[in-house]
């Protein structure tokens, strides 16, 4: 064969199997371990996905995903439906939606009125979504309707953290502490969003009442918006379980090596360490089991 020929080949070659992108490949891992968000990622813009999928390849930017579901959610709720419309409507998955009827609000910022300081500086997204200035933030400009889209924001960050678990068993096993390591230490944090977006919307509840009676009544008496709410409670609550379960799987299969302790993983071979976040999830909890909070507790029911 000429050399010629082989050039001619090798340059067919790379232009048949040109390696993936990286929302390809995003893709094919959404369908097979969390498919209810392949519509909202197929549509999400690929230089954004590319921007925020940090590395060159999936073992990298794996990490990074439930960032680009969170954002991608918000694009897709942007151009699928609007707040100006009569029905707000907030895409969960490929078979769940939920309608929400539209209500005069007013801005998030105004809870600070009946949140002590110390709580605010206590909770990690208080000061990014409600003590916020920024009146076009969708907390701000639309208050409640702002929370609730956020909430379920944060809710496919953590569902697509947590179904992330097979993948890295299929792909990792359990040779490694690293990337379980890396695992657990990112999805730290999501593991309490939901209840700090509950105690933002009970503290809303509670200062509509006080000074906004008519914002109270129509929150109270919107079907969409309590069903809604309903479900992400419980949703956090299944979250949380099988979290517990795939944590306790990995802490299994390292046995000899990883241990847990005051709030951190740490691996005893080489003594790194990453946060669990264990306490914050209890705080929030604790939170919002005080009395203040029976309102948002009632209108679960």
């Amino acid at each position: 064969m000429s050399l010629r020929s082989t050039i001619t080949i090798s340059v067919c070659l790379l232009f048949f199997y040109r390696p993936a992108g990286k929302k390809e490949q995003l893709l094919k891992l959404c369908k097979k371990y969390f498919p209810g968000n392949y519509v909202v990622l197929k549509e999400y813009d690929e230089s954004l996905i590319n921007g925020m999928a940090n590395g060159n390849s999936l073992n990298e930017y794996v990490y990074d995903i439930p960032t680009v579901v969170h954002e991608g959610y918000h694009s897709y709720t942007s151009n699928h439906s609007s707040y100006y419309d009569s029905l707000i409507v907030f895409r969960i998955n490929d078979t769940l939606s939920f309608s929400v009827k539209k209500i005069k609000t007013f801005p998030s910022i105004q809870v600070n009125a009946i949140v002590p300081d110390s709580l605010q500086k206590k909770i990690f997204r208080y000061t990014t979504y409600i003590d916020s200035k920024d009146k076009y933030l969708v907390t701000q400009q639309f208050g409640i309707l702002g929370l609730l889209e956020e909430m379920a924001a944060y809710y496919q960050s953590y569902h697509t953290n947590v179904a992330l678990f097979k993948y890295h068993r299929d792909d990792h096993g359990w040779k490694n502490t690293k990337p379980w390591m890396e695992y657990l230490g990112r999805m730290a944090s999501y593991r309490y969003s939901i209840t700090e977006f509950e105690l933002f919307v009970s503290w809303y509840l509670q200062y509509a009442l006080a000074k906004h009676r008519s914002v109270y009544n129509d929150i109270t008496s919107n079907k969409g918006l309590k069903q809604m709410l309903i479900f992400l409670h419980n949703e956090n609550i299944r979250l949380a379980s099988l979290y517990d379960d795939n944590r306790q799987e990995i802490l299994k299969n390292f046995s000899k090596q990883l241990v847990t302790g005051d709030n951190y993983i740490y691996d005893k071979n080489n003594h790194n360490g990453t946060g669990l976040y264990d306490n914050e999830v209890k705080e929030m909890n604790e939170l919002l089991s005080k009395p203040e909070h029976k309102l948002y507790r009632d209108l679960l029911q």
